[in-house]
């Protein structure tokens, strides 16, 4: 599960499928299918015949990211109406997010929400990492990166606000892939050693048996 406001992502054990809950009303409000996606993007021959279920789930810096058991990450900008909006009333998007689909809905399901915010989401506004794992996906978590200030000046020393810490979400699994190339280039390409040595003759299955951390930094508003 994964929560923010007051709206609920859920996803059920060998499913594709997400489902959007009402925190306090419980009210059904959305499914979102991922495995259409996913096969779309990659195709069946990097997936094999394995098919794609939902195995870890977070929110963090506005978005849902969505892991799957092929190890394939997904991140989905949330869409959220403004908090003056009313029932038949129109649903402008926050600004810097797409807009939102089926607004009807969430208007109706806004009007019983104490904080006014649903975490609705698009797939067709998803973006999928290249950067994986060989095995399922198992576990999200964010933390916030290195904080930059920016220099103050005798004159102003108090004017200037240091500049927010960009966040660092970071996925866990068994193995790397990168989907763009095959596995037989990915066996050549160098590997950079934990002492910092760098080899190329590490062998494909060797790594694939070993956890990997896979980190993306996201800009913060």
């Amino acid at each position: 599960m994964a929560c923010d406001g007051d709206g609920v992502w859920v996803s059920i054990k060998m499913d594709s499928t997400l489902r959007l809950y009402h925190a306090h009303t419980y009210q059904h409000l959305k499914d979102v299918d991922i495995e259409p996606y996913v096969s779309k993007m990659l195709g069946t021959g990097k997936l094999g015949f394995s098919l794609v279920r939902i195995t870890a789930l977070l929110i963090s810096s506005g978005r849902l990211w969505i892991g799957t058991s092929n190890g394939v990450v997904i991140s989905v900008p949330l869409s959220e109406g403004s908090s003056r909006d009313s029932i038949g009333g129109s649903l402008p998007p926050t600004s810097g997010r797409p807009p939102i689909p089926g607004h009807a809905t969430l208007v109706r399901a806004r009007s019983t929400s104490p904080t006014g915010t649903i975490p609705w989401c698009s797939m067709a506004h998803a973006q999928l990492s290249f950067h994986g794992h060989r095995d399922a996906v198992t576990f999200f978590v964010a933390v916030p990166g290195a904080a930059t200030s920016p220099a103050r000046t005798p004159e102003s020393p108090r004017r200037q606000s240091p500049t927010p810490p960009p966040m660092l979400v970071i996925s866990g699994g068994e193995g790397y892939i990168d989907f763009r190339i095959a596995d037989s280039e990915l066996e050549d390409s160098v590997v950079v050693a934990e002492d910092g040595s760098s080899s190329g003759h590490s062998s494909l299955a060797e790594r694939a048996t070993k956890s990997h951390l896979v980190v993306w930094q996201v800009a913060t508003a």
